[in-house]
């Protein structure tokens, strides 16, 4: 079994550490949760993210059964990178495996960079809006009400495309919900607080999307 830290593969803590802590640096020091609501809501992103690093760099047990399904043997669930899944769900020719793999991967890691960026900047516009206490109207949040969720929903598909595992998959739409339903409760609140300039805001923006009609 693999132990070094510097070796990227299957069966490494180390590794499972690391990306698990700098995801929680991520939700807990950049996006700053304040009120209990949002706690838990990170808390439960937390624990979908070391869901997926505990099979991305532990033990690959989608990768053991999705193998075992399509008739390939052990040493190749074993393979790290044969864990880019979809592919081999989808039956690709194997002289069209690898190519594909690293397109899924590529699509993946770029969603993931472009989610991670967006949360970033929709934060540091928020925080700032926050302190001024006004309404964060400039930069992303001139088209989405929401960037900071833009970005992390971005950063579930991207890992749902680079990295299926069962419990990802499954608990994927059960997150997005969270999410959702925090967003609306935020929206409630600035309601109450900004009233009608708030209400023509809302009119003008989409929640997690830029709004092209009206």
């Amino acid at each position: 079994m693999q132990s070094n830290i510097f070796t990227i593969g299957y069966f490494n803590v180390w590794l499972v550490a690391i990306y698990t802590i700098l995801v929680g640096i991520f939700l807990f020091g950049i996006l700053r949760p304040c009120r209990k609501v949002e706690w838990k809501s990170a808390g439960v992103a937390q624990a979908w993210v070391m869901a997926l690093y505990a099979e991305m760099y532990g033990v690959p047990l989608t990768a053991y059964f999705v193998m075992t399904w399509v008739g390939r043997t052990q040493s190749e669930a074993e393979n790290h990178f044969n864990g880019h899944l979809w592919p081999i769900i989808f039956s690709i020719p194997d002289m069209y495996l690898r190519q594909t793999q690293v397109w899924f991967t590529l699509v993946g890691q770029l969603l993931i960079l472009a989610g991670g960026l967006l949360a970033i900047f929709g934060w540091r516009e928020i925080h700032r809006a926050v302190a001024s206490n006004s309404i964060a109207q400039t930069g992303l949040y001139r088209f989405i009400r929401h960037p900071q969720y833009t970005g992390f929903y971005l950063f579930l598909i991207g890992s749902v495309i680079n990295w299926p595992t069962f419990l990802t998959l499954l608990t994927f739409p059960a997150l997005c919900v969270v999410y959702r339903r925090l967003a609306i409760a935020e929206e409630q609140e600035a309601l109450e607080m900004f009233g009608d300039e708030y209400q023509q805001y809302m009119q003008r923006t989409g929640r997690f999307l830029p709004k092209f009609s009206g």
